[in-house]
């Protein structure tokens, strides 16, 4: 399993083959993809992103916005390839709830405390370390967190 991306071969003729199909689909591709993983990329998970910019001056939060990971999934067998930039993307259909980079970086500082991901030096890539309904778990939370609240009918 190379955790870097697929080859790029395969990866173009995936996409030619998608747009083929879907013209205009290839643009919105993440994941695999998307691209392989940022090659020098630091060694630094997505949930301390915030902290890494604050103690490296010489790097902007919005640098990090477009680093590509390796993100290994439970059991190690499959694996994507992630970054904040693809959560912030603007698809042709706007979300309900905008998502911000703060919330990106939330989601994953959640699934963190929650010890559903942990980060692997070795491989600078997230590991899920608990099987996939932990995550969709964390995930439903934080969402829910993300929707915007009601008004009290007074202030309708």
């Amino acid at each position: 399993m190379d955790i870097e991306g697929m080859p790029e071969e395969e990866r173009l003729a995936a996409l030619a083959s998608l747009e083929a199909l879907h013209p205009g689909l290839s643009k919105t591709a993440s994941g695999t993809l998307a691209g392989p993983a940022t090659r020098h990329r630091p060694d630094v998970p997505i949930w301390d992103y915030e902290q890494y910019s604050q103690e490296h001056p010489e790097v902007e939060l919005d640098d990090l916005l477009a680093v590509r990971f390796p993100v290994i999934f439970y059991g190690g067998e499959d694996f994507t390839i992630d970054s904040a930039a693809e959560h912030l993307r603007t698809d042709p259909v706007a979300p309900s709830v905008p998502v911000t980079l703060a919330s990106v970086l939330d989601m994953w500082k959640q699934l963190h405390a929650a010890g559903v991901v942990a980060w692997n030096h070795d491989r600078r890539a997230v590991e899920h370390v608990r099987p996939q309904q932990a995550f969709d778990a964390v995930v439903a939370r934080w969402g829910t967190d993300l929707q915007p609240k009601a008004l009290p009918p007074r202030a309708r």
